[in-house]
């Protein structure tokens, strides 16, 4: 099998210029998927309203979140509340603002909740939500780019030492 001259060139063999790539390609990545992340309007948000019957928490590895069950007259319906979880206090015993029996009005869209009312006064409100998910967009694109900066520079090093290997010395 023939393999092209780009793919013989000594610079593949320059670990510094491979895990660049990779690390610049992972980048490109990173910063395309946070690119898809929507926030939607609080006009696309439906509302429920209901008695909590439980509040479960569930862990895979390291991660973890938080579900919260609702009762309904027709029966009961379960929801993400992760984005919830800090300004709720949730998982910190009696400053948890929430608790089975409390009746709830949230605002779901896809199973996850991204407002949440006690009484009619918002105790998880969508502002802070967003504001949230947004920062934390921002620190993960900042994140990407310092991978792309660093795999450049790390490319940029194998290019180096790779031409400088192919240099006859000057001594």
């Amino acid at each position: 099998m023939k393999t092209s001259k780009f793919f013989q060139s000594p610079l593949w063999k320059s670990a510094f210029f491979v895990y660049g790539l990779v690390a610049m390609g992972f980048s490109i990545w990173g910063v395309l998927e946070d690119a898809q992340t929507e926030v939607p309007s609080i006009g696309e948000l439906e509302a429920f309203t209901g008695v909590i019957s439980e509040i479960e928490e569930w862990q895979i590895k390291n991660h973890s979140g938080y579900n919260l069950s609702l009762k309904f007259h027709d029966g009961n319906r379960e929801f993400g509340i992760t984005r919830c979880e800090y300004p709720l206090n949730l998982g910190r015993g009696p400053k948890q603002l929430i608790s089975p029996g409390d009746i709830v009005t949230v605002l779901v869209i896809n199973s996850g909740v991204w407002q949440l009312e006690k009484n009619d006064v918002p105790i998880c409100p969508y502002e802070k939500v967003v504001k949230i998910q947004t920062r934390a967009g921002e620190i993960w694109f900042r994140i990407w780019i310092i991978g792309f900066i660093a795999g450049f520079l790390s490319s940029m090093i194998g290019i180096i030492r790779t031409r400088r290997a192919g240099c006859p010395s000057k001594a």
